[in-house]
Order: C-alpha cells, then structure tokens, then sequence
C-alpha cells in the first residue's frame, strides 16, 4: 500500500492557481482562507482544508482542533470546521443553459449558500435571541432594539467583505508591493476597532484580529 503524503495547499478544493514563479511552481489564493493572499502550492495545509476529488485517497487527513471544555462546561479552544466544500459539487460544465433573469437569481442564489467562500459562522449560544437595546439618553425618545441575529449577520458581512477587499488588494497586479502594505495597515485598523464585537462570535477563528 503507497504511503499517502502530507496534504498542501494544492491537494485542496479551495486552492486557486493565479501564476507560476521563477521555478515554475504553481501559486495562488485560498478560498476558504482569502486574508492569507497569494502563496506556493506547497504551503502545508490547514484545518480548513478540504482535499480535492481525486486526492482524497492520496494524501493524509489533517487534524481538527477539538473543543476542550473547562469545568464550567463551556468550551476553550474552538475549532474551524467550515460546512463547505466538503462534498465539492462535480458536473458537465460544457454546452449551453438556456433559463431567463429569474432563474439565473435562482442558480446563484443556490451556488452562494452552498459554495459561500467563508462558511457560516456560529453565534455564541448566550446571545442566542436576545436584543441590542439602543437607549437614548433623552427619555421622550423611545429606545430602538435590533435581534441580536441581524445585527450579527450585519457584522459578519463587513468582516467576509473586508476579506474579499484584502484578496483583491493582494491580487492585483497595478498596485505596488508599497501600495498593498499602506492599504493593507487601514484594513488591519478596521480589524481591530471591530474587535469589540469578537464576544458574538461562538468560534474563535471567526473572530476579528487586528494583525
């Protein structure tokens, strides 16, 4: 039986090919991960990675990060297991579909909730439907209260756009390597000033970090 090797980046589904270096090895971008920017494909694989169709049987599992519980039962270490590209979808991509502006909606709609490059974060259980209560200070005005829901998928958006800001910044190719670290350092500064709402995330790799 052939040993199976340690799993890179270009085992992975979620590894997009952009170029080739001077040696000709490939490099590209994660999906799963876009805030890492372009890399080698022989970048050791991370949890998250999810091993192409026909390298499944050809390179190693990589090991999940479990949760540990305290004596309290709450957990310490989380994990980042994403719910997508665990069964990547395989079709005929060739001839021509024919469906009107409806259905196209439809198709992507399909394609965003099945194949969403950042996965569904989990909201931590102790906010689980509760309300954001906004109280003003002048007691004539009545306060405004928001679902904690929406206001976390509110918070979720500005982080996965941020990420796809960050991978359009690393991939562009009319931008100087001066140009990508300065607009890099105010992505880095909005990470950290929404750092305060990192309590409502229930996995700590959602969360923001400002480095």
């Amino acid at each position: 039986m052939t040993e199976r090797s340690d799993p890179t980046c270009a085992d992975c589904a979620g590894f997009v090919v952009r170029d080739v270096d001077e040696r000709g090895r490939a490099r590209g971008n994660c999906r799963l991960r876009p805030e890492l920017g372009k890399m080698p494909e022989g970048f050791p694989a991370c949890e998250s990675f999810h091993a192409r169709g026909a390298r499944k049987d050809q390179v190693k599992p990589v090991e999940k990060t479990r949760r540990k519980r305290a004596k309290s039962g709450r957990p310490q270490e989380t994990t980042s297991i994403r719910p997508t590209l665990q069964d990547v979808t395989v079709g005929d991509t060739s001839g021509e579909i024919n469906m009107d502006r409806d259905g196209l909606k439809q198709v992507l709609r399909e394609l965003l909730e099945a194949e969403t490059f950042f996965g569904y974060p989990a909201m931590s259980g102790r906010w689980e439907n509760g309300r954001m209560v906004l109280k003003p200070a002048d007691p004539d005005h009545q306060p405004k209260e928001v679902p904690l829901e929406a206001f976390f998928h509110k918070i979720v958006m500005i982080r996965d756009r941020l990420r796809v800001l960050e991978a359009k910044i690393n991939s562009h190719d009319k931008l100087s390597e001066q140009d990508k670290v300065e607009m890099h350092g105010y992505i880095s500064k909005c990470y950290g000033t929404l750092t305060t709402f990192n309590i409502l995330f229930g996995d700590q790799a959602d969360q923001f970090r400002s480095k």
